[in-house]
């Protein structure tokens, strides 16, 4: 038994070696790139007998993920709890096997630059180690699925979107139940170009006044360091409350407010806003006027805006919270209200009767952050100050009063 140690350098060069010497290959690694390496094993694809690669965080390249789209005993490992993590390289022909096992994932850092370890194994395969290595692969094919064209699809979409985000979830995956359909949904797969012709196409109201409106909330917000900041009549404004009289006599009569979701019908919430609630200005300051809104601000928000009616029976729930959060970031958020709540659900690809304020994140923002029209850089002009409300002006595509 032949043993030594190998840097990531020295993975480089012994891997397509063994690609080119062995009859069979086989691969488990937490991550892969599509570099040189990734080369010279595509070459023999005819030797796979298990190759597999994860996808976790999203730092597998979809370049490879591509590649390796239909290959015989290629697959992704997609494991229910905790990630996919080995390193484990192992090659035979007849009697005789190599292994590599350590720290360099199948990926630019670890066959290139990264400081690593890894320990190159050779002798005869009826070896205690050898065998130990063959039935780990072979529990690692219990969590593995070929790669399909839908796969790399979707898995590339989310890629994409994860790149501009500070914490990336794991990516859904074909079969992966409902959150999988909403992620191949018409909101998650939609480009900036379709999206900026619906919305100018607005059939109900001005697409002008739309963004004069929600220029005007940016106003708001800018100037004031709180929501308590504001005045009574530019709290029922954002919360779509203000009546005809109010909003003349406060100047507000140049926006129709009942655009974005007329709250007028929700009387415990028009109360809380009238009172301007204590609990409503913690949750809305919760809410980042500039900046990347987490899920963690989300949930404060919705922990504070709960509190408002702890002794009312009604509040309108999604409808009066989503409304708040669209008129301070119109660029992450979308009220959902009874007039767009049939077209967002079909849009999204799950039934209205789900969406529900405690799975807003989850059904709503979610597919909406992996999506080309969201993570389209900001144009100049007019679609630049839509792409600043793009959220919010979804209800521009899905609004129907019928």
């Amino acid at each position: 038994m032949a043993v030594k140690l190998l840097d990531a350098k020295g993975m480089e060069r012994s891997l397509p070696k063994l690609f080119k010497k062995y009859e069979e290959i086989y691969i488990s690694a937490a991550w892969g790139s599509n570099g040189p390496v990734a080369e010279s094993l595509l070459q023999h694809v005819d030797k796979f007998r298990f190759v597999a690669f994860g996808v976790a965080f999203c730092h597998t390249d979809p370049d490879l993920i591509d590649r390796l789209v239909g290959v015989n005993n290629a697959f992704i490992a997609d494991v229910a709890k905790g990630t996919f993590h080995p390193k484990l390289y192992y090659f035979r022909t007849g009697d005789e096997a190599e292994a590599i096992i350590g720290s360099s994932n199948f990926t630019s850092g670890g066959l290139g630059v990264n400081v690593e370890a890894n320990v190159h194994i050779k002798g005869p395969r009826k070896a205690q180690v050898f065998r130990e290595i063959e039935a780990a692969l072979n529990d690692y094919k219990l969590f593995s699925r070929p790669v399909s064209h839908e796969l790399a699809s979707m898995y590339r979409l989310q890629f994409e979107a994860a790149q501009k985000l500070k914490k990336p979830d794991n990516p859904t995956l074909p079969g992966d139940g409902k959150r999988a359909e909403q992620f191949s949904s018409p909101i998650a797969t939609m480009t900036w170009e379709e999206y900026a012709r619906l919305v100018e196409n607005d059939p109900q109201h001005s697409f002008e006044g739309r963004l004069s409106l929600l220029q005007e909330v940016r106003a708001m917000f800018a100037r004031s360091a709180s929501f308590s900041d504001l005045s009574v009549h530019e709290w029922k404004a954002i919360a779509g409350v203000i009546g005809e009289r109010q909003m003349e006599e406060s100047g507000l009569n140049q926006h129709d407010w009942a655009w974005f979701g007329s709250m007028k019908g929700a009387g415990a919430f028009a109360n809380r806003i009238a009172e301007r609630d204590r609990y409503l200005v913690s949750a809305l300051d919760n809410i980042p006027r500039h900046g990347h809104v987490e899920e963690h601000h989300f949930t404060e928000f919705c922990k504070d805006f709960l509190l408002a009616f702890s002794n009312s029976k009604r509040m309108g729930a999604v409808a009066t919270a989503t409304r708040l959060l669209a008129m301070k970031r119109p660029d992450v958020f979308i009220c959902i209200s009874k007039p767009n709540e049939d077209g967002v659900a079909r849009a999204l690809a799950c039934a209205k009767s789900t969406l529900k304020l405690e799975n807003y994140w989850e059904k709503v923002i979610d597919p909406i952050r992996v999506s080309p029209w969201y993570n389209h850089p900001k144009p100049a002009g007019t679609e630049g100050e839509l792409w600043e409300g793009r959220v919010a002006m979804l209800d521009a595509i899905y609004y129907d009063p019928n």
